[in-house]
């Protein structure tokens, strides 16, 4: 997000947080006067050395310092670098877990020089043992031997957790009172602010994103990164494997966890294959330029990459991930779609947006779709418990979508030839023209059957998907009389019929 519609939605409090991360002693009285302020400064906002100086956590508290670079490493790594303050808290305290559970396996390190292990682990318990905690000072040491062993900060957690000293002495996981103190350690350094949209989320801002991450050392999300070892051959993955001395052999998908528990960073990976191999690789991304010097070309391919937006699946249920890019598919975002491997084809991105929509209305809403006979139909059709039928169509576009009279021609028709009474037909597209509302408004009237027409983006059908159970007081079926509405269902309106209906 950008800083701008960042500071439209932040209360005083934190305003008055982030001015004071960068300008002093200033008056912090007027919300409106601390938004123009921010936003007039914010070359010096996104200042290089600022950011250097405010991401140097040494002098602080150690329990701080951890959990400050934890929450860092959260958001760097989430869409947007946006995250909701519950989520958020959940994810930290798994994350904490996962070190802990990881630092029990056998192999763990296998692929960290033991010689490094040894001599870091000495110092370390060293350090531990004065006060049992560790000091600015200590710390200080600690950095620089790390480095020079090459030992990630990952390493470094393992090894003091199977000290018992990782999260906390006797691997206590942090509680929420710490974590708090280092979300707002994080806002008073302007790296992190928190606004309110819907719920309460903390974000870094994009203005101060990719010098931040060019500081902590980060190329690609750990996502994105993986994505990007499944794009390349399985030659090539034993080529970077091999040429930094690590077992090269088994399947691709061994190979690619190998790579990711390595400290191999995207662009040294790439930095093995040649001009021609990279060239091969940037043919295959959309809208990439595949010419330059073997510099260039790496870059090329970490920018596709660090722009995608990645979400988690839980099941290998495709139209699920059909439904997680339902935005994506509306808008025909060929680079993301292609990036994710959602799609091969871009013939499939209309089909693939219908069985979103699809898999949105049975598995989300708990409403199965009927089938219907013959090639001339709507994109899906369902019925209301008093037979009535509800019909809706999918519109994906690059612009928005104009409602040409070929589609009113076509929908008035879908209308008319059914059976049952049709109480609604509902327009999903990725945005509207001006024009739309009229030609809804004009359907409604020719159905001849007083239908409703509702013009819905994915985005916010996505969103009644995801959010509908958070208006029902039980397990409450959800109720379909909350799209039976002319115009453009936003998601005010979307959440005053939910309040009603549900």
């Amino acid at each position: 997000m950008k800083l701008e519609e960042i500071v439209s939605k932040m209360s005083k409090l934190y305003l008055g947080r982030l001015v004071d991360s960068f300008l002093k002693d200033t008056p912090k009285d007027d919300e409106d006067e601390m938004r123009t302020l921010i936003l007039k400064n914010k070359n010096e906002f996104a200042d290089f050395d600022r950011i250097k100086i405010k991401l140097n956590f040494i002098h602080i508290d150690r329990n701080i310092r951890l959990l400050n670079n934890l929450l860092l490493h959260i958001l760097i790594n989430e869409n947007n670098y946006k995250c909701e303050k519950n989520e958020l808290i959940q994810k930290l305290k798994d994350e904490e877990k996962e070190i802990l559970k990881k630092s029990k396996k056998e192999g763990c390190l296998k692929y960290t020089d033991e010689e490094a292990l040894k001599i870091y682990k000495k110092v370390l318990i060293a350090a531990w043992k004065w006060q049992d905690d560790i000091s600015p000072h200590e710390q200080n040491i600690l950095n620089t031997l790390r480095k020079e062993l090459e030992l990630s900060k990952n390493e470094h957690r393992i090894i003091e957790s199977r000290l018992s000293y990782f999260p906390q002495k006797g691997n206590k996981i942090h509680g929420y009172k710490p974590i708090k103190e280092s979300l707002k350690d994080l806002q008073y350094r302007g790296l992190v602010t928190r606004l309110r949209d819907e719920n309460t989320y903390y974000v870094i801002p994009e203005e101060i994103a990719s010098t931040m991450k060019e500081i902590l050392g980060v190329e690609l999300k750990e996502s994105t990164y993986k994505l990007l070892l499944k794009k390349l051959k399985k030659d090539y993955l034993k080529i970077i494997l091999k040429n930094y001395n690590f077992p090269y052999t088994g399947s691709k998908k061994e190979l690619i966890t190998r790579i990711l528990k390595t400290q191999i960073k995207p662009s040294m990976a790439l930095n093995e294959l040649t001009k021609n191999e990279l060239r091969e690789i940037l043919l295959d991304l959309e809208n990439t330029n595949i010419s330059g010097t073997k510099e260039e070309r790496i870059n090329n391919i970490l920018n596709f990459y660090d722009n995608l937006v990645t979400y988690e699946v839980e099941s290998s249920n495709p139209r699920e991930l059909y439904f997680n890019y339902i935005e994506e598919l509306a808008n025909r975002e060929y680079d993301q779609l292609r990036g994710n491997n959602v799609i091969n084809k871009d013939l499939a991105v209309e089909h693939y947006f219908e069985e979103a929509t699809n898999y949105l209305f049975k598995e989300l809403l708990g409403h199965a779709p009927t089938t219907m006979k013959g090639n001339d139909n709507p994109d899906g059709r369902l019925v209301c418990d008093n037979n009535d039928v509800i019909l809706w169509d999918n519109k994906s576009c690059e612009k928005k979508y104009n409602f040409p009279d070929k589609h009113f021609n076509q929908f008035k028709r879908y209308i008319q030839s059914e059976n049952n009474r049709v109480t609604l037909f509902l327009i999903v597209a990725p945005s509207f023209n001006s024009n739309c509302l009229m030609k809804a408004q004009k359907l409604k009237v020719q159905s001849n059957e007083d239908t409703d027409v509702g013009l819905i983006t994915a985005e916010n059908i996505k969103f009644v998907a995801e959010k509908w159970k958070d208006y029902c007081t039980d397990d409450y079926r959800f109720n379909l009389q909350v799209f039976d509405y002319t115009g453009y269902l936003t998601k005010d309106i979307l959440k005053q019929r939910m309040k009603w209906a549900l």
